[in-house]
């Protein structure tokens, strides 16, 4: 982390894929306008209806968002990555407006503040920017279209076989041949929620297709020993 607290407010803008476009001089003029944040584990970024000052951008860590059912369970709308956004949507609405949910850091990281009030006129001078926007909204949609549809139609074991395919091609290591270990991004309690099922649900199913020898578990690691059934179960 220290590494990384070294490099400028550019070079860490210059990472985002949002900004990858633009020119130095526009780097320089962002790297003005907004603020990076260190965040601590489990840190609030943002509370479900609270006055909407503007967006945020993971630059490292993991952070989520997420709503609280009346009866205090959380469920998480999205989970975020370096590079994702956060509360992105009500940028684009009224001007008086609040942020639609809650957001935590999951772990110790960096986030990009962009304030609402100088970010939208520089956004229309740099229309490569709203372009890069436009392509993680119809992203961000495809995946909730993905995740509705699991909560719905999928039984638990398949939401489960998709969500590890998933994470595995998310870090890089989908395509390897042979067993495949990865981190869980979560604790298990905020996958189960993410995947619309209980803790318990989630911790049987888990257990069931160790015992049929498709995954290992071990804490948060998980390794893929079958993948070829593993993407039976998950189709």
């Amino acid at each position: 982390m220290n590494g990384r607290r070294d490099e400028s407010t550019r070079d860490r803008l210059r990472k985002i894929p949002l900004f990858v476009e633009l020119p130095d001089d526009a780097l320089d003029r962002l790297a003005g306008l907004s603020r990076i944040l260190h965040v601590r584990r489990q840190e609030p970024v943002f509370a479900e209806g609270d006055p909407y000052r503007g967006m945020f951008v993971v630059v490292e860590g993991l952070a989520v968002e997420y709503r609280v059912s009346e009866d205090g369970r959380m469920l998480i709308l999205n989970v975020c990555r370096p590079g994702d956004t956060l509360a992105e949507v009500p940028l684009f609405t009224d001007v008086d407006t609040t942020y639609p949910a809650h957001a935590k850091a999951t772990r110790e990281g960096e986030l990009l503040f962009l304030p609402r009030e100088r970010f939208v006129p520089f956004a229309h001078e740099h229309p490569q920017v709203a372009w890069a926007m436009l392509r993680k909204f119809a992203g961000r949609l495809d995946e909730l279209s993905r995740q509705l549809e699991g909560v719905t139609l999928r039984e638990v074991a398949s939401r489960v076989a998709r969500y590890l395919i998933r994470e595995a091609e998310t870090a890089g290591v989908g395509g390897r041949a042979g067993a495949v270990e990865l981190t869980l991004p979560l604790a298990k309690g905020s996958i189960a929620s993410y995947l619309g099922t209980a803790h318990e649900t989630l911790s049987r199913t888990l257990a069931r297709l160790a015992r049929d020898g498709v995954i290992r578990v071990d804490g948060p690691r998980v390794t893929i020993l079958d993948r070829e059934r593993l993407r039976r179960l998950a189709s």
